[in-house]
């Protein structure tokens, strides 16, 4: 029987095949549906503070939901990745302030660093996956920095998922998170 771990290895790479036939115009396409799915929840109504990703061009487009959260007066915060599967919640005002890190995940370079903890029930975070199964498991890209995130963060997490990548069951270890089926939008 195979470790987790080599389970894990092989859902990756089904999901990264999936991936590569997918094309950017689907990728587009699903982030367009994933915006509109969370626009119309009362999490985003209701949300003061919203964390979210700068999507790489193999994830979902989120372009959409960091203007709106902009245009509509909320406080956005997105990743800085610290390295060690450590990130920390930078609030961000200007989309142009954005810059690619060393692995070229555009991040925030400056801004208030905000603890996810002390983020009450009105912070709403939109996360991303690699793949994600139907009973809410999420598999991520394997450095664990939304796991440890999303175990201190006192909002609520949506998870944003290509539906050609939502599988039937994923393996997964007791500290990955996991989602409600409800709280995984697709496009």
């Amino acid at each position: 029987m195979p470790s987790t771990a080599d389970a894990k290895r092989a859902a990756r790479a089904d999901a990264k095949a999936r991936l590569r036939a997918l094309g950017p115009a689907a990728l587009a396409a699903a982030g367009q549906a994933i915006a509109g799915q969370l626009f119309a929840r009362p999490e985003w109504r209701q949300a003061g503070t919203v964390f979210c990703f700068a999507s790489l061009p193999s994830e979902p487009d989120t372009a959409p939901v960091l203007a709106r959260a902009l245009a509509e007066g909320r406080r956005l915060c997105l990743p800085r990745m610290l390295g060690g599967g450590r990130m920390e919640l930078v609030e961000v005002q200007d989309l142009a302030a954005l810059s690619p890190n060393a692995i070229g995940i555009r991040e925030p370079a400056q801004g208030a660093v905000l603890d996810p903890a002390a983020l009450g029930p009105d912070a709403l975070a939109l996360v991303p996956c690699l793949a994600a199964s139907r009973d809410g498991v999420r598999l991520g890209r394997g450095g664990g920095y939304y796991d440890r995130f999303l175990a201190g963060f006192a909002g609520r997490a949506l998870l944003a998922c290509p539906a050609a990548l939502v599988f039937d069951t994923l393996p997964a270890d007791p500290w990955d998170a996991r989602f409600a089926p409800g709280d995984i939008l697709t496009g």
